[in-house]
């Protein structure tokens, strides 16, 4: 029988059984759904593949990893992983001993050994070789030692998966995507999940209506000792100018704590990505005198000159708390068990005379550096410190309480250095030094900008260039989620000198290459203007910022969380003069063609702002993660070299970040000086934390004013554990 005639045979009987009504029903329904196919067929697609994605990345989360513990250090436990393997802060690992073997009784075959679970850890440090944890939950009588052996299990990852909820997303299916993401998840294997008609069965009656009730400790007890849940999994749609994203918030069911989060784009043209494991708790989802252009290279004369202070080590001045800034008091207030050169509130330390000149040094400089920076830069597992000059960039090692240079190199003729980093970004082993540095090369009468950014390595005494050249302003990107240094790039723009995307650079054994832009709040105009306090993947979610001398924060969509009360001062370092293309200023400034126009008239003077760092195990205090950031109480000018104005004097100021708030901490004395950079490093590899604050104090008298003369001075702050 043809198809035509059995379609007939089939209406007629419809007819005889049912009545016109029900085939006419039957066909319109018929027609809605060939009606609605492509666009819901696109849709499902398009949820299937996001679900897919983040159940891939969050298995990479959540690798299977064995370990040992190697020591014992007070409430610090030792484990033999480093930063070479799969391991982040944040991360949580059972804690257990092997036990007796497990004999069949009849042929006496050895099947295993049982383990004595003693507990559980989180990763809060991870060191190239070796890791520091905590101990978050102990079995009762138990006791770890070395030995002892951790793990995140080969076993399947209970996870509970609530409804996905859709935030302000109208219309959104979000029963099909949480069973799509479901599914995912089982699929890969590595996941049991357990759905929301089910984790409602499991709390008897409780019905939390909110994701935050979800993360209720007594919620998240049941959770565990009834459905054996180990994770949560909360999902949440958020709209933003990129696109449609899913986000997932992977919480650990045993301490509460944020382990991951996992942001994919549901609909548009690019695949989303995510899921690097975040090292501080993830909020719950929902969010321009006359251009002096350049200095040029020092003439032979100077050169030996410089060649001549490398020899010499820098000077150690007395002990830092004794040298009083701006009226500061030597003899405050002191609070027992705090640093000698803390000041919180009216209160300082407890610490004084022998131990507070071990705690706070004081150096004058032979250079009057613009920024430092810090990295093993020969493979010695001990740090370096690096600065640069207007020209050169010079390495510094501390010996015997003593930071001596031991390497520079200086720079071509009319480029002038502006940024500085330090970080391994090929993964050899020995960290590299990044500069960015502006060229203003004549051309007849006039000046051009160019970008001639370079990267180094110490190659015994000697500093070698890898990459030069480099049409880009170059960052290390560091903070929570990111496992290691990232090196950021943008190119310089027209007019504005900061505009287009910001984008990855990874190194291809010879040459840096570019990879995807990054996904950044829209406040982000520059890839210096923020300091990244939640990011996944590709995607920062949340950042620090500083804006009219204040520290704020703001979300993805560039909304502003937060915003500090501390008037920080200026700074005007890293300043330099943009000199925009003649025709990218003629529509801008009414010129017409033909008419002669110098383009330097329309340059206008930028200052990189100050380094924000966020430190995600602080310097000092209970909390969560610190952010640093430098404060000015007065600005250098020609009043204050003629002795009109009281002297600059600048500090460190560190702001607590908690679950969901930031509060205001420590911060450290006043030092001479305005302060310029700042950097954490452990100076001899003792596990201690140092805070190295490079300042400068402006020569006085007319004429060092000026010429801009200057001198430099670092503090080095100790952090005792």
């Amino acid at each position: 029988m043809r198809i035509p005639a059995l379609i007939a045979q089939m209406v007629r009987g419809l007819l005889t059984r049912s009545g016109l009504g029900f085939v006419l029903a039957f066909v319109a329904s018929s027609v809605l759904v060939v009606a609605r196919s492509p666009a819901a067929l696109a849709q499902e697609m398009a949820s299937s593949r996001a679900a897919e994605e983040a159940a891939a990345r969050l298995v990479q989360a959540f690798p299977i990893v064995q370990a040992s513990v190697v020591g014992i250090d007070g409430d610090r436990i030792l484990i033999d992983l480093g930063s070479r393997q799969k391991v982040y802060q944040g991360m949580e690992l059972q804690v257990y001993r092997e036990g007796e073997d497990v004999k069949h009784p009849v042929s006496g075959q050895i099947l295993g050994k049982r383990d004595r679970r003693l507990g559980l850890l989180r990763v809060v440090e991870v060191k190239e070789g070796f890791s520091e944890a905590t101990a978050i939950a102990r079995q009762e009588g138990s006791t770890i030692t070395a030995g002892d052996l951790v793990r995140v299990s080969h076993d399947r990852l209970v996870v509970a998966l609530p409804t996905i909820d859709a935030g302000e997303v109208k219309g959104a299916n979000v029963s099909s995507l949480t069973k799509d993401v479901a599914i995912a998840l089982a699929k890969t294997g590595r996941f049991i999940v357990i759905e929301e008609h089910l984790i409602r069965a499991t709390l008897m009656g409780e019905k939390p209506s909110r994701s935050e009730s979800f993360t209720d400790p007594s919620t998240l007890k049941v959770l565990s000792e009834r459905a054996r849940a180990q994770l949560l999994a909360l999902g949440k749609l958020s709209a933003t100018d990129q696109g449609l994203f899913l986000d997932l918030q992977v919480i650990s069911v045993s301490s509460g704590a944020p382990l991951t989060v996992a942001s994919v784009e549901v609909a548009g043209s690019q695949p989303g990505r995510i899921a690097a494991p975040s090292a501080t708790p993830a909020p719950v989802l929902s969010q321009k005198s006359a251009p002096a252009f350049v200095r040029v290279q020092p003439q032979p004369g100077e050169t030996a000159k410089a060649a001549e202070q490398a020899k010499r080590p820098l000077l150690e001045t007395a002990p830092a708390q004794k040298r009083t800034v701006a009226g500061v008091a030597a003899d405050v207030q002191r609070t027992p068990g705090t640093p000698s050169f803390l000041v919180k509130g009216q209160d300082a330390s407890g610490q004084s005379g022998d131990q507070g000149s071990k705690d706070h040094l004081t150096f004058d400089l032979t250079d009057a550096l613009l920024a430092v920076a810090a990295g093993d830069l020969d493979g010695d597992r001990r740090p370096e410190v690096v600065g640069i000059t207007d020209s050169e960039v010079i390495v510094y090692r501390w010996k015997d309480r003593q930071l001596t240079p031991i390497a520079r190199i200086g720079g071509q003729s009319f480029v002038r250095n502006l940024h500085l980093d330090v970080g391994d970004v090929n993964g050899g082993g020995r960290a590299q030094i990044f500069v960015t540095a502006l060229s203003s090369v004549p051309e007849g009468l006039k000046l051009r900008n160019s970008l001639r950014s370079f990267v180094l390595e110490l190659r015994g005494d000697k500093l070698v260039r890898i990459a030069d050249g480099l049409d880009y302003f170059l960052r290390l990107l560091a903070g929570p989620g990111i496992d290691a240094p990232m090196l950021i790039a943008q190119r310089m723009g027209n007019p504005a000198p900061f505009e287009g995307p910001i984008v990855r650079l990874s190194w291809s054994g010879e040459r840096y290459v570019e990879e995807r832009p990054l996904s950044l709040p829209a406040q982000v105009k520059s890839l210096y203007d923020f300091a990244p306090l939640e990011m996944v993947g590709d995607q920062v979610l949340e950042v620090a910022a500083i804006a009219e001398q204040r520290i704020r924060t703001y979300g993805r969509g560039g909304g502003s969380l937060w915003e500090g009360k501390d008037d920080l001062g200026e700074v005007d370092h890293l300043a330099f003069f943009h000199i925009p293309d003649l025709q990218n200023v003629r529509p801008k400034h009414g010129i017409r063609s033909g008419i002669p126009a110098n383009p330097e008239e329309y340059a206008d003077r930028l200052v990189l702002p100050r380094r924000i760092l966020v430190e995600a195990s602080p310097l000092f205090g209970g909390a969560k993660a610190q952010l640093l950031t430098l404060a000015n109480s007065t600005k250098y000018g020609v009043q204050v070299a003629l002795g009109g104005e009281p002297p600059a004097s600048g500090r460190v100021i560190a702001y607590d970040r908690h679950d969901g708030t930031i509060t205001r901490g420590w911060e450290t004395v006043p030092v001479e000086g305005q302060v310029r950079d700042m950097t954490v490093l452990d100076l001899n590899g003792a596990g201690r934390r140092d805070l190295v604050l490079l300042s400068a104090v402006k020569e006085k008298g007319f004429a060092a004013s000026l010429k801009g003369t200057s001198r430099g001075i670092i503090n080095v702050f100790s952090f005792t554990r």
